[in-house]
C-alpha cells in the first residue's frame, strides 16, 4: 500500500513539475530546444536526480550558450570587415575600370575627331599635289617652248644680220667703183635680185616678232634694190646703203631685246619651277606624315575598341560582383540576426528552468 502511494505522490509532483515548467515557458510556444531542456529537467526529477547538479549543468549549458553568442559575434564582425574590405576593392575596381572607360572613350572621340581632319587635310594635299604636279609640268612646257621660240627667233634676227651685212658689202663695193651711172654687169645684176628676194623673205620671216619701227625700213630697201637691178643710182645706192645700216642697228637691237626679254623669261619660269619643286616637296611630306599619323590613328582606334570592350566588360562583371557580395552581405547579416535572436532565446529558456530550480531549491 506504501509503494502505491508513493508511486502516487510522484506521480503528481512530476505532473506538477510539467505543469510550473509550462507555465514558465509559455511565451516560447513550442520552441524545439524548450522543449528538449523541459525534458531534461523533468527526466532528472523524475529519476531523483540532485537538483543542485541539474542547476550547475544548465549554468554550463547557458554560458556554453553565452560563448557560443560570442564566437558567432566575433565571426560576424571578422566577416563584416573582410565584407567591406573586399567591397572596397571592388568599388575601387569598377570606379578604376569606369575612368579607363571614359578616358579610352574621350580618347576614342578626339582620335577620331583627328581622323577626320586629318582625312580632309589628306584630300587637300592630294589636290595640290595634283595641282603642282600639272603647274611644274605647265611650267616646264613654257620653258621648252621658251627656248624653241628664242632659238628660232635669234636665228632669224642673226640670219637677217648677216643678209643685211651681206648686202652692205656688196652695195659699199658698187659705191666703190665711184661712177656716176655704174655699168651694171650680169653677175652684179644676179646679186642684187637674189639680195632682195632674200630681203623680202627676211622680212616675212621677222613681221612675227620685230619692231614695227624696223619693217618700215624692209620696204624703201626691196624698193632701192629693185631700181638698182635696172641701173645703179649713186644716190639711191647712198640712200640704201643708209638704210641697211640702220636696219642692221635695228634689228642689233631687236635681238638684243629677243635675248634679254627670253633671260628675263628664263629666270621667271625657273625661279616658278623651283618653287613647285619646293611647294611639291613641302606637300610630299606633309602627305607622309598625314598618311603616317593617320596609320597611328587608325591603329590606335582599333586597340581602343579592345579595350572599351575589355573595360565594358570589367564594369560589367565588377558591377555583378558587387551585386552579388551585397546581397550574401545582406544574406549573412540576415541569418547572424536570426541566429542572435535564437541563441538568445536559448539563454532566456535557460535563465527560466535555472530560476526554477532555484525555486524549488528554496522550498
Amino acid at each position: 500500500m506504501k509503494h502505491i502511494l508513493v508511486l502516487a505522490l510522484i506521480a503528481l509532483t512530476y505532473s506538477t513539475t510539467i505543469t510550473e515548467m509550462s507555465e514558465r515557458l509559455s511565451q516560447y510556444g513550442d520552441h524545439p530546444f524548450g522543449k528538449s531542456m523541459v525534458n531534461l529537467v523533468t527526466v532528472n526529477m523524475k529519476t531523483g536526480g540532485s537538483l543542485n547538479e541539474l542547476k550547475q549543468l544548465l549554468q554550463q549549458i547557458k554560458d556554453e550558450l553565452i560563448a557560443l553568442t560570442q564566437l558567432q559575434d566575433q565571426e560576424n564582425a571578422t566577416f563584416t570587415r573582410r565584407s567591406q574590405v573586399d567591397l572596397a576593392k571592388l568599388q575601387a575596381t569598377l570606379e578604376q575600370a569606369e575612368s579607363d572607360l571614359d578616358n579610352q572613350r574621350q580618347e576614342q572621340s578626339s582620335l577620331n575627331s583627328e581622323l577626320t581632319t586629318l582625312q580632309t587635310r589628306v584630300k587637300e594635299d592630294q589636290a595640290a599635289l595634283d595641282r603642282n604636279s600639272r603647274g611644274s609640268g605647265d611650267a616646264q612646257s613654257r620653258l621648252d617652248a621658251e627656248n624653241a621660240d628664242f632659238a628660232t627667233k635669234y636665228s632669224d634676227y642673226s640670219d637677217a644680220i648677216l643678209a643685211c651685212k651681206e648686202a652692205q658689202r656688196l652695195l659699199m663695193n658698187l659705191r666703190g667703183e665711184g661712177a656716176s651711172l655704174i655699168q651694171l654687169t650680169q653677175d652684179t645684176k644676179s646679186n642684187l635680185i637674189q639680195t632682195k628676194e632674200n630681203f623680202q623673205k627676211i622680212k616675212e620671216i621677222l613681221e612675227a616678232h620685230t619692231k614695227k619701227s624696223s619693217l618700215t625700213l624692209f620696204q624703201p630697201i626691196i624698193e632701192g634694190l629693185a631700181e638698182m637691178t635696172t641701173k645703179v643710182n649713186p644716190e639711191t645706192l647712198n640712200n640704201v646703203l643708209s638704210l641697211v645700216a640702220r636696219l642692221i642697228t635695228a634689228l642689233q637691237e631687236g635681238q638684243d631685246q629677243l635675248e634679254s626679254n627670253h633671260k628675263t623669261q628664263v629666270e621667271n619660269l625657273t625661279r616658278l619651277g623651283d618653287d613647285l619643286r619646293n611647294e611639291k616637296q613641302t606637300l610630299q611630306v606633309s602627305l607622309a606624315t598625314a598618311n603616317n599619323r593617320l596609320k597611328e590613328i587608325q591603329s590606335r582606334l582599333n586597340e581602343l575598341d579592345g579595350l572599351i570592350n575589355i573595360s565594358n566588360a570589367l564594369v560589367e562583371v565588377t558591377q555583378l560582383n558587387i551585386q552579388d557580395a551585397t546581397k550574401i552581405n545582406e544574406l549573412e547579416d540576415a541569418e547572424y540576426s536570426n541566429q542572435k535572436v535564437s541563441r538568445q532565446t536559448e539563454i532566456d529558456i535557460v535563465d527560466r528552468l535555472i530560476e526554477y530550480i532555484n525555486s524549488k531549491l528554496s522550498e
